[in-house]
């Protein structure tokens, strides 16, 4: 991160920023965000010779997770989505590249499982990350419980972004 960015941002305590701290808090999102999608297709491509974006590298370790198969409207979900057309696409392209296949038929019926390199692959960006935390934290200790408080913050902000009709108010208003 822009040291200089953090300085000037973070230099004030929170309690003393009303609304500015809100805002901070979206910027370090957003510059978490990106740098997160470009470590991600850097890797991948790195690894696997395979150039993907980031959004579809995060579909990839999402459908290996959990079950190891997820439909397309689990995937929206999940991610916050709403452009199924975009999905759909990066799933194309994923199977192109022979790391997802496709079962069932319909469109309530269908779902993406990974292949045998899909499976290779999200193994070896999860190890990637892991290398990656562990040498910026070498001392994990009470990490994790930093890092549910800012997973209920940001799922709190998520809904309450997402309840928006685009003006800023509560779609659920009357």
């Amino acid at each position: 991160m822009d040291q200089s960015v953090s300085q000037h941002v973070f230099s004030t305590p929170i309690d003393q920023q009303p609304g500015y701290s809100l805002r901070s808090l979206e910027l370090a999102v957003q510059r978490a965000h990106e740098g997160h999608i470009r470590w991600q297709a850097e890797c991948f491509e790195r690894l696997s010779g395979v150039s993907l974006t980031g959004a579809e590298i995060t579909l990839l370790l999402l459908i290996g997770e959990g079950s190891g198969s997820k439909s397309i409207k689990e995937m929206a979900r999940i991610t916050n989505r709403v452009d199924i057309p975009n999905i759909q696409y990066s799933l194309r392209k994923l199977a192109s590249a022979g790391l997802t296949r496709k079962y069932g038929a319909g469109r309530s019926g269908v779902s993406y499982s990974l292949t045998e390199d899909g499976n290779r692959m999200a193994a070896d960006m999860q190890a990637a990350r892991n290398d990656l935390v562990r040498q910026a934290y070498p001392d994990l200790s009470g990490m994790s419980r930093e890092l549910e408080n800012a997973l209920k913050v940001l799922e709190e902000l998520a809904g309450i972004y997402g309840a928006t009709d685009g003006t800023g108010r509560s779609s659920k208003q009357g």
